[in-house]
């Protein structure tokens, strides 16, 4: 493996006695002492000159006469940078020296005792360079302190050239919130400890959990690095790298990872769980969904903003308690935001809402949209870059959170209040004593009357409503939803929707009768309760059975049918 001592002559050399590592050695030169000072298994196999003419006049021959044999030597002409042109020609020649195969990388010792003064700073942004973009790997890097009648000692510049790679995986990380530069300083050092490589491993999954938008996974691994490894990487810094403002960087690390910390001591199997969702929690996360919108990482920050705005809805909903479970917390909250949206866009439903919730309705919409955009990769025929209309909803989007939601307030997203009672939905047919069923069933069922009765009927069957009603005893509202072509008319469903949703979304709770009536009758039983459970209204759907013959139906319409309340895939009652 090539490993290039990179140095600088000047001119008049004198005899000077070189110290490091508690030896000396008499050199007229530098890098010649530099070669048999370091250890034999740091020490260079081929030596870089940078020579300006005069240079070459007076010390490079006492460097091609007393190099070592096993050393080869490569002399590169440099100019004595007296201007722009000169410097832009030291560093190319420089860099354009080291050398770079394919797979087989490359090391660097550099030395910049000799030379115009300002030929120390060139090869020192030249070796920053090499390590930087040409992934050099940087041994040593050293300064020669010249005095007379006393051992002149070499002064360990590394750190130096580390110092920049420290600042520069700071800056990335307050940029765009990766670790990772830093995560490969730890890493790169040679002969890393143990400790560096665990360090490396947790900045990596900070980044894992910011990049990838997750705030938990997040804010654990920032919890712990601040509590466990903070105190480890500045000792490390300072004593191990000898890093230069090592307390400087640390503590500015501190401070942009503090933020994201979780505010309690998450630990042990199903951690996650016991997050309780406080308005801190909530703020906590806003300060991440903020930091990916600086970032300008729209999709990660329209995913979280879309995750969040259910946990905030679950919160204003008092769902506190298991608030990371989808059903039913997550579900209900976001059933409630979906219903906000739908009775915005829709001219009899939008009165119902307060001018908070209208605008909840209307960013909930934008920001679903937005967020299926990004996270479905754009893989739609809209395009999603440079698209005016994308800008304006997604700044629409953004000023909504920041003005309102980034508060954390606490707003009712109920539609009214509820009063409308429990409510049945069922056909009408040619067999009344269905209807009638019906209610006796959801009396039985809820415990107490019900409030309305929405009742899909045509006009031969109308007429029997409210005889079924009382042979139910049931005195509550009747609202009949009349079919003009009960057997074919389809498109009459949505007008009857539309009839329906206003006594829907102000229901407690929907109870919906699958039962009775023709086929286009049950149709659109099914989308009453559809259209209920998009207002997030509670709809639990039954059926029921009549075991008698059709003669016994007819002679006794109104005995009571057996009910079976049908359940969803997650157990519950629908």
């Amino acid at each position: 493996m090539p490993h290039v001592l990179l140095t600088v002559l000047g001119t008049r050399p004198s005899q000077a006695l070189y110290a490091l590592h508690g030896r000396s050695h008499e050199a007229i030169l530098a890098p010649l002492a530099l070669l048999s000072l370091l250890p034999p298994g740091q020490r260079p196999n081929a030596v870089v000159a940078l020579c300006t003419p005069e240079a070459s006049s007076d010390s490079l021959p006492y460097l091609r006469e007393q190099l070592p044999a096993e050393c080869t030597l490569t002399v590169v002409d440099v100019p004595s940078g007296h201007s722009q042109n000169d410097i832009n020609t030291f560093l190319r020649r420089a860099t354009e020296a080291v050398p770079h195969h394919d797979g087989l990388r490359s090391q660097l010792t550099l030395d910049v005792t000799h030379g115009f003064r300002h030929f120390a700073f060139l090869t020192y942004l030249a070796g920053l360079y090499l390590v930087s973009l040409r992934d050099v790997a940087l041994l040593g890097a050293w300064y020669g302190l010249l005095r007379r009648d006393e051992e002149s000692p070499f002064l360990d510049l590394r750190p130096l050239l580390e110092l920049p790679r420290w600042i520069h995986a700071l800056q990335v990380f307050a940029e765009t919130g990766s670790a990772l530069p830093m995560a490969e300083a730890l890493d790169g050092q040679e002969a890393a400890q143990r400790e560096a490589s665990t360090m490396a491993r947790e900045l990596r999954a900070i980044s894992e959990g910011y990049l990838s938008a997750l705030p938990l996974e997040l804010g654990r691994q920032v919890a712990l690095f601040r509590s466990q490894r903070l105190r480890s990487l500045h000792k490390s810094l300072r004593d191990r790298y000898q890093l230069p403002l090592a307390a400087e960087l640390v503590n500015q690390l501190d401070h942009l990872l503090q933020p994201f910390a979780l505010q309690i001591n998450a630990q042990g199997q199903g951690w996650k769980a016991k997050v309780p969702l406080t308005m801190e929690e909530l703020q906590r996360q806003g300060r991440i969904i903020d930091a990916l919108f600086s970032h300008g990482d729209a999709g990660m920050a329209l995913g979280l903003l879309d995750e969040w705005t259910v946990t905030w809805a679950a919160w204003c909903m008092d769902q506190s308690q298991n608030w990371l479970k989808y059903f039913p917390q997550r579900r209900l909250a976001a059933g409630q935001l979906g219903a906000l949206t739908a009775a915005a866009k829709d001219g009899v439903l939008k009165h119902l809402l307060t001018a908070q919730q209208q605008q909840i309705g209307n960013f909930w919409g934008l920001l679903s949209g937005l967020r299926n955009g990004y996270h479905h990769h754009g893989m739609r025929a809209e395009v999603l870059v440079g698209n005016p209309r994308v800008d304006r909803d997604l700044a629409g989007v953004k000023a909504f959170w920041d003005q309102t939601l980034r508060s954390c307030p606490r707003i009712g997203l109920a539609i009214g209040d509820g009063s409308a009672g429990l409510l049945l939905v069922s056909a009408m047919g040619h067999a009344p004593g269905v209807l009638s069923s019906a209610l006796q069933a959801c009396h039985a069922h809820a415990h107490r009357e019900l409030s309305t009765c929405l009742v899909i009927c045509s006009a031969q069957s109308e007429c029997a409503i409210t005889e079924a009603c009382a042979q139910a005893n049931f005195h509550g509202d009747i609202v009949p939803l009349l079919l003009k072509d009960p057997y074919g008319g389809r498109t009459e469903i949505q007008h009857l929707v539309e009839q329906a949703q206003e006594h829907l979304v102000l229901a407690e709770e929907v109870y919906v009768n699958v039962t009775g009536g023709t086929t286009l009758m049950g149709l659109a039983v099914h989308a009453l309760a559809d259209a209920a459970g998009r207002l997030a209204r509670p709809v639990q759907r039954f059926g029921l059975i009549d075991r008698r013959s059709p003669g016994e139906e007819v002679e006794e319409p109104y005995q009571v049918g057996e009910p079976f309340w049908l359940r969803d895939r997650n157990g519950e009652d629908q």
